[in-house]
């Protein structure tokens, strides 16, 4: 009698590999210094005077000193060579109420963009200081402070907070 011998592969290793490889991806994709990190879009390529972009701050563990950076994507179509921003900065547990203005200077003498690509161009403010307690909680509210209703080109505003 002849017998045929199938080698039957284990479900367990492809899904090992792929725990594996998430594994190692989580660590090194992390990093333990960024807070927090997070862009909203605008409607319709657009920012509205009235659209106040919101973010929220979750719960503190510890307390935590660091920087915090406006981010803003853009298209060709943004029209103007500065763009001013309102942030402010609510939180509670302590009480902490904080604004600033924020003039950006988006374009060089040419009136090209500062920073490099093609139809789609991404800026971050210098940070700006942030002290942060324990249990605190809050929300930073980003608003445009332009002399027009709505300003186009603009598809994403941002925060980036860091220790």
């Amino acid at each position: 009698m002849h017998s045929t011998r199938q080698r039957i592969r284990s479900p367990k290793m492809p899904r090992l590999s792929a725990i594996l490889l998430t594994a190692i991806l989580l660590l090194t994709g992390c990093d333990k210094n960024t807070l927090l990190h997070t862009y909203r879009p605008t409607a319709g390529n657009c920012w509205d005077r009235t659209d106040t972009v919101r973010f929220a701050l979750p719960e503190l563990s510890q307390d935590d000193n660091g920087s915090m950076m406006i981010g803003l994507r853009l298209t060709n179509d943004f029209p103007f060579e500065e763009l001013v921003i309102l942030v402010e900065r609510d939180f509670r547990h302590p009480t902490v109420h904080l604004s600033d203005t924020i003039f950006y200077n988006l374009t060089d003498e040419r009136g090209e963009f500062t920073q490099k690509g093609v139809n789609w161009f991404q800026f971050e403010t210098q940070g700006l200081p942030i002290e942060l307690k324990k249990g605190q909680t809050g929300e930073i509210r980003i608003r445009h402070l332009m002399n027009r209703e709505s300003v186009p080109g603009i598809t994403d505003v941002g925060i980036h907070i860091i220790r």
